[in-house]
């Protein structure tokens, strides 16, 4: 046990020092094996057992439908639908930007397509209406956690292959942290530009106009407002599994783009073709290594060894389930969604049991606690996705993304950790 941990901490300091992310994974499970006796005959079965399922094949379907979304006129097209709604008032535009980001996510499932998406549409439009670019770039990047808070979900994806619970039981089991998340930011939002004077506001309409212009931005913008329908209903209306709504959704997006919208060029394609193939190659190459780790971590017994430490410090559950919130928050500010869900689903799942957390309980605290992690440095996905959008360095934002941290993430994770109706209701509903 000790080489490990001695392992996990080398791999942590290099992290932190600026090695990435593959290296350090790769370097802490090859020092196991080597100091632990393990051969190629233990690490090769673990990387090809893992790969072969067909939960996983819909990780890079979704990593795609988001690359071809960013060129197909969707998120243009829901941005102007969520501003006919809730625009026309001092910091409406934050709160659609907020909304645009939580109905983009219905389609993407990834919290970085999510950033970078909306944030190409809305961070120009509120400059143009008087926010500041770095609060503009704080807002996208804390909004984008919709991206894997509202179903689909990448990262829940995983958790269901990992722990064998029902992936569409845990995208419900995260519907309503996720419209808690959208309360929360347009609170803390409104809040802010309260005191802004600079802030403009789109002209007041009538209630006549103000209902053509909701029905135009609506027919507008149908078929992209129909494709969370498309997707989620098929899911769970049985026609297609989570996997093949991953391919559907690429399937809808192209023909937006293409033949809809006429937005989307024969170089668009390729250009979210590579983006995609990119994004899916260093993923895969980071799931090979997770995947050796966990079974050491099996091996070795260092769930069974979690749970025992978290349970020795103290016998309080509310206690417990404080540290471990801690730690997850923790282990997020140095890994993406997608890692850190690899690592401590495995980790942490025995421990939830004890502590009688219901897996979609236990998929909704990792979803919140690891999109707050996202949002904070060293590593930070959301932010540098944002900062990238922006063209501006995350230090000169950084700052503003503080209050939607503990005012916005920290009371939804209390929430979802102690509340377990909030996410376990609708899952329960639907059966």
């Amino acid at each position: 046990m000790t080489i490990v941990i001695v392992s996990l901490c080398v791999g942590i300091l290099l992290l932190l020092s600026g090695v990435p992310l593959f290296v350090c994974f790769g370097i802490a499970g090859f020092g196991m094996m080597v100091f632990l006796g393990y051969g190629t005959d233990f690490a090769v079965p673990a990387m090809f057992a893992n790969f072969d399922s067909t939960i996983l094949m819909a990780v890079p379907f979704y990593i795609f439908a988001g690359a071809l979304m960013t060129n197909s006129g969707i998120s243009q097209r829901l941005f102007d639908f969520a501003q006919s709604i809730v625009g026309r008032f001092k910091g409406g535009l934050g709160v659609v930007t907020i909304v645009s980001c939580a109905l983009f996510g219905a389609i993407s499932g990834s919290s970085a397509a999510t950033v970078s998406s909306i944030g190409m549409v809305s961070i120009p439009q509120m400059e143009r209406f008087g926010y500041k670019r770095n609060y503009a770039t704080a807002l996208i990047a804390c909004s984008g956690v919709l991206g894997q808070l509202i179903p689909p979900s990448i990262p829940l994806i995983l958790f269901g292959m990992i722990t064998g619970t029902s992936v569409a039981g845990c995208f419900l089991a995260t519907v309503v942290p996720g419209l808690l998340i959208v309360i929360f930011y347009s609170i803390v939002n409104l809040v802010y530009v309260r005191g802004k004077p600079d802030i403009k506001v789109l002209p007041r309409l009538s209630l006549k106009e103000t209902v053509k212009e909701i029905g135009r931005s609506t027919w507008r913008g149908t078929f992209a407002l129909l494709a969370p329908v498309f997707v989620l209903g098929g899911i769970y209306g049985g026609i297609f599994t989570p996997t093949e709504a991953g391919c559907a959704s690429v399937v809808y997006s192209i023909f937006l783009g293409a033949l809809v919208y006429r937005q989307m060029k024969f170089k668009d394609f390729i250009s979210a073709s590579q983006e995609a193939t990119s994004i899916v190659g260093a993923v895969s190459i980071i799931l090979c290594f997770i995947f050796v780790l966990g079974r050491i971590f099996t091996y070795q017994g260092l769930p069974e060894t979690v749970a025992y430490t978290m349970l020795s410090v103290s016998k309080n559950r509310v206690v417990v389930l404080l540290l471990i919130n801690a730690f997850i928050i923790l282990q997020g500010m140095f890994m993406d969604d997608i890692s850190c869900m690899l690592i401590m689903a495995p980790l942490l799942f025995p421990l939830f049991i004890q502590l009688g957390v219901h897996p979609f309980q236990m998929a909704a605290i990792l979803a919140v606690n690891q999109g707050s992690g996202q949002l904070t440095p060293p590593v930070a996905t959301n932010l540098f996705v944002a900062a990238r959008v922006a063209r501006i360095p995350v230090s000169d934002f950084v700052k503003l993304v503080m209050p939607f941290f503990f005012f916005g993430s920290i009371p939804v994770m209390l929430m979802v950790t102690f509340i377990p109706q909030l996410s376990l209701w609708l899952p329960g509903l639907l059966g």
